[in-house]
C-alpha cells in the first residue's frame, strides 16, 4: 500500500516533468523524433538510435536536454525522498505509457530500440506496473 501510493506521487510528479522534456511544436527534438534520429528510453533520458547520422548540434542539444532532465529528477528525488533513478522510472514509466507518439522509436527495458507503429504498440517497462 505504502509503496502504491510511493509511485502513485511519483507519476503525479513525472507529469510535470516530462512534459518540458518533450518541447513544443518547431522544436528540434521533436524533429529529431519524429525523424527516428532519437527516441525515449526506459531509463528517462533521450537516446540515439543506431544507424542515424546524428549532427554536432543534435548531439549537444540532447545531451543538454538529458543534463536538464537529470537536474529535475535529482531536485524531485529530493522533495520525495526517492532516489534519482527511481524518479526518471516514474517519468519514463509516462512517456511511454502516454507520449511516445505513432512512428517514434523508443529504446525498452531491455535495450532494444522499437518504433511505436499500429501493429506494435510501446511495450512498457515491467517497473511501470501496468
Amino acid at each position: 500500500m505504502i509503496r502504491a501510493l510511493a509511485t502513485a506521487t511519483l507519476l503525479i510528479g513525472a507529469l510535470t516533468l516530462a512534459t518540458p522534456a518533450l518541447g513544443q511544436a518547431g522544436d528540434p527534438l521533436l524533429q529529431a523524433r519524429s525523424q527516428g534520429l532519437i527516441g525515449e528510453q526506459a531509463d528517462g533520458y533521450l537516446g540515439f538510435v543506431p544507424g542515424a547520422t546524428i549532427s554536432a548540434d543534435l548531439r549537444g542539444r540532447v545531451e543538454q536536454n538529458n543534463i536538464q532532465r537529470r537536474q529535475l529528477y535529482t531536485r524531485r528525488a529530493a522533495e520525495r525522498a526517492v532516489s534519482v533513478n527511481e524518479m526518471a522510472a516514474a517519468v519514463a514509466c509516462e512517456v511511454f505509457e502516454r507520449r511516445i507518439a505513432m512512428g517514434e522509436r523508443y529504446r525498452d527495458e531491455g535495450g532494444q530500440w522499437r518504433q511505436r507503429t499500429a501493429s506494435a504498440p510501446v511495450a512498457t517497462p515491467s517497473f511501470c506496473g501496468s
